[in-house]
């Protein structure tokens, strides 16, 4: 309709109208930009307050994890203390006890550390990581990726020539098939049968005899206590991501959503 406007103008030689319709034209199309930048906005809106939601939701659910795994990790190391003093002679020689014997024979068992945020990860490998506007938020997950890289890393490096000491030296730890009318919470029972589990049986004096067996037992302890701090820093990174978000942008109203 405004082209035949334009045309009549043209021949008419009406310029002052050709130039009244040239102006409703670039008015037009200006508004028409601005409306759907606005719209494009709104919906950026929108999925950013979605991704805060889910981030929230899933620091949160990962900060619990990483407590459970530290204080497992924390209970592995205290047994280690309280093992070192018998196995190398500072105290008189005794029995270990069946968890002390088991701390042993798992010294090289390092699971990996749960540190995967989804939402995190989907926004880096969509690149949609900028519809995150508050800089705090950004910079505290920023912090948490490069932090996460360096603990992968660490991870790798302490399970690298991991001791099997149960394999390794049978003569001081040696593995039991034994029955049991009640496996007993956590007991180890993989692949043992029914009314069957597996027990650690240490022979004390044979490890302290052993300083090939004493090497290996403080190489796959030893290891323990940077991953407790990588777990320190895990933690203490995403309560900071927590923070950042309850301080962080006001959500997108519900009626803005519900359009």
């Amino acid at each position: 309709m405004i082209l035949r406007s334009v045309t009549k103008h043209v021949r008419d030689q009406n310029w002052f109208a050709v130039g009244i319709d040239f102006v409703i034209v670039v008015v037009g199309v200006f508004i028409g930009i601005q409306v759907a930048n606005w719209n494009e906005g709104r919906i950026e809106r929108i999925q950013e307050t979605a991704i805060l939601e889910r981030l929230a939701i899933e620091v949160q659910a990962l900060v619990e994890i990483q407590r459970e795994e530290l204080a497992d990790n924390e209970a592995r190391a205290r047994q280690v203390l309280s093992i070192n003093p018998v196995l190398f002679g500072q105290e008189p020689l005794r029995a270990l006890t069946p968890d002390e014997c088991f701390t042993v024979t798992s010294s090289h068992v390092y699971q990996q550390p749960t540190d995967e945020i989804p939402i995190l990860d989907e926004l880096q490998e969509s690149g949609r990581f900028d519809l995150i506007r508050d800089r705090a938020v950004k910079a505290r997950l920023r912090d948490y990726i490069l932090l996460r890289e360096r603990a992968r890393g660490h991870y790798q490096e302490i399970t690298n020539e991991l001791f099997r000491l149960h394999s390794r030296h049978p003569q001081t730890l040696r593995i039991e098939r034994v029955r049991v009318e009640h496996a007993p919470s956590g007991s180890w029972n993989s692949l043992s049968g029914e009314g069957f589990h597996w027990q650690s049986v240490c022979d004390t004096s044979a490890m302290r005899a052993s300083q090939q067996f004493l090497n290996e037992f403080v190489d796959n302890a030893a290891r323990r206590e940077t991953q407790i701090r990588f777990y320190r820093q895990r933690l203490d990174a995403l309560l900071a991501i927590s923070e950042a978000l309850d301080s962080g942008a006001e959500p997108v109203p519900e009626h803005e959503i519900a359009r």
